[in-house]
């Protein structure tokens, strides 16, 4: 350890002892050096916010680009593994790049915090990577988490880019300076999709492949969704398409008391039961219920119930969902390349089916997508680099959909073609980019892309994917 100035006292008992300053900050070399609740940065232990501390990448390289990620890895029933898995895919990718000598040979790093599926610390979050780390980028995950760090990133010029907030408020959020690209992007689509194939779904518009009777005489239905910006937006859009049966809605706080769903489901004994919420607080729902008596219900989920984790939350009561359907913006597209690469791939590395989860193909394409733009930032020539700020990162994202009639060289999101696209995005070039999660034609003014949904249906504990849905016109 290098010796210290302004001292009061030194106090040397191992090689990972640290010093504390006149100023009353402790002096480190590594985050080892400080307590578990701070971070070194600059050669002082900082406070940082709770759930912050995880860095992936070679941080002992120079001149890396640093990025910073604030996900709900946990709530308050444990570890979310789908975000967990969404995560990996992330990671993934930045080892990719990095192995391909990242962007003017700087490499990805990646900040880490765990929300713990709060959006108040959410923002807290955001406002020290962007703050302290300098970050251009964050990564947020789950819509009401998004909107509460939008703000902050808005206002510190950083890109924020979401691989599962759905919220249809997303596209409203006020992220543009006059004539610039918009500084809030997405590869989840927008929940007024999703809420159209449910609904016609349940209606029969949409005949069901594995199941043509599926969802027949569904005269009424329990809408059961969490009180947030996802489920009142997704919940909405379902109630508006939904014109024949009868529906009752039903609204809980998140990891919190689901009683009023509880009561709704028991009390006006639908034909099936909507559940625009995440796994921990669907099983709590279907535990009160079972302990009541009450079983053998028919349920259809959402994106955000498609987690490994409600068969654990469900524990005993797992068999209850057997044969429950759901939607999520499609990824198991088991005949599609891309998708099939980046599987076989997240196979290799975690062990995990892909498929399993939701959005493990939207995070995947969420930091191609980033890197790519990056490298829009820095420009053609590495030894005089431009500087690499969100607004130029959003901006590169605006060369990545080509306008209607205009060709553009195509690449694949991957490990293939990405020196190619690197190279074409540093000279500014148009291209076109299709995904693990698909074609990824965003809309250059909202900062989203559509996309189709797949219909899933739960067997023997695992989802199984029953057939791709395109979303009609509203």
């Amino acid at each position: 350890m290098r010796a210290l100035g302004l001292m009061t006292c030194c106090t040397v008992l191992l090689a990972g002892c640290s010093f504390t300053t006149a100023g009353g900050l402790t002096e480190c070399e590594t985050s080892a050096d400080c307590d578990s609740a701070q971070v070194c940065n600059e050669g002082f232990c900082l406070p940082q916010p709770v759930g912050c501390g995880d860095v992936f990448g070679p941080v002992s390289k120079p001149n890396t680009i640093p990025l910073g990620a604030a996900l709900p890895l946990t709530t308050s029933e444990g570890k979310d593994e789908s975000e967990e898995q969404a995560l990996n895919s992330i990671k993934l990718v930045i080892e990719e790049v990095n192995q391909r000598e990242g962007i003017n040979g700087r490499n990805f790093i990646l900040y880490i915090c765990d929300t713990g599926s709060d959006a108040a610390r959410a923002r807290e979050q955001a406002q020290w990577l962007v703050n302290e780390k300098a970050v251009p980028v964050v990564f947020t995950s789950g819509s009401a988490q998004t909107i509460a760090a939008s703000s902050v990133t808005i206002a510190a010029g950083a890109l924020m880019m979401t691989h599962t907030s759905t919220s249809p408020d997303i596209a409203t959020l006020p992220d543009k300076a006059q004539g610039a690209a918009g500084l809030v992007w997405r590869t989840a689509p927008s929940d007024t999709l999703q809420g159209r194939v449910i609904g016609d779904l349940l209606q029969g518009t949409i005949t069901v492949a594995d199941n043509a009777t599926a969802f027949a005489n569904t005269n009424k239905v329990v809408l059961s969704y969490v009180d947030d910006p996802y489920g009142q937006g997704l919940s909405g859009v379902v109630l508006r398409r939904l014109t024949q049966p009868q529906v009752i809605s039903a609204k809980y706080n998140r990891n919190a008391d689901v009683t009023p769903a509880v009561t709704a489901i028991s009390t006006q004994q639908p034909d099936i039961t909507v559940m625009v919420g995440f796994s921990e607080d669907n099983a709590k729902v279907i535990n009160q219920l079972a302990a009541q008596g009450t079983k053998g219900r028919k349920w259809f989920f959402t994106d955000a119930g498609k987690d490994p984790g409600l068969f654990t939350n469900l524990g005993a009561n797992k068999s209850e969902v057997n044969g429950a359907y759901g939607t999520a913006p499609a990824q198991a597209r088991t005949g599609d390349n891309v998708y099939k690469q980046f599987a076989n791939r997240f196979q290799a590395a975690y062990g995990k089916d892909p498929g399993q989860f939701s959005f493990t193909a939207h995070a995947f394409d969420a930091m191609y997508l980033v890197a790519l733009g990056t490298a829009y930032a820095a420009g053609p020539d590495a030894s005089k680099p431009q500087p690499i700020t969100g607004a130029r990162i959003a901006e590169g994202l605006t060369h990545m959909t080509p306008g209607a009639g205009v060709t553009a060289p195509a690449f694949d999101l991957g490990y293939n073609d990405f020196i190619s696209a690197r190279d074409a995005m540093r000279t500014g070039t148009v291209i076109n980019v299709k995904g693990a999660s698909g074609d990824l034609d965003f809309n250059n003014d909202t900062g989203e892309a559509p996309s189709e949904y797949e219909l899933w249906k739960v067997e023997n504990g695992a989802f199984k994917t029953v057939q791709l849905i395109k979303p009609s016109a509203d």
